[in-house]
C-alpha cells in the first residue's frame, strides 16, 4: 500500500493524497491534538498542499516518461534489422481473423 515505486519514486498513496499513511494510529489525546494540527487549516496552507501534490505527481510523470525512454532505449539495441520491401516482392498475409475485425468495424457491412 504505501511501498514506494522503483520508477516514480514516490508511493500511489502519496500522489493520491499528498502525504504517507501512518503506521499505527494516534493512541494518545496529545498525538491526536497534534495529528489535527498537521492538517492545513487555513486557505494558504491548503493551496500550498495542493500545489505539492501537483509538484509531486508532475515529479512522478517525468520520472515515468525518462523510464519509458530508457526502456525504448534498452529494447531497441536488441532489435534486429528492419525488412526492406521493393516493388513486386511477395510477401505472406496472414488474414485468419480478417473477417471478424471487418465485421466489427461497422454494422452496415457484409463479409462475403
Amino acid at each position: 500500500m504505501s511501498s514506494v515505486n522503483a520508477s516514480t519514486g514516490y508511493s500511489h498513496f502519496h500522489l493520491h493524497l499528498g502525504r504517507n499513511p501512518r503506521m499505527l494510529p494516534p493512541l494518545t489525546p496529545e498525538s491526536v491534538h497534534n495529528t489535527r494540527e498537521d492538517f492545513p487549516a487555513d486557505v494558504k496552507k491548503a493551496l500550498e498542499a495542493i500545489m505539492s501534490l501537483k509538484t509531486d505527481i508532475a515529479d512522478a510523470h517525468d520520472a515515468l516518461m525518462a523510464t519509458k525512454v530508457g526502456q525504448a532505449h534498452s529494447a531497441n539495441t536488441h532489435r534486429g534489422r528492419e525488412p526492406s520491401f521493393a516493388k513486386d516482392d511477395l510477401v505472406y498475409l496472414l488474414t485468419a481473423h480478417r473477417r471478424r475485425e471487418y465485421l466489427n468495424g461497422n454494422n452496415k457491412r457484409v463479409a462475403k
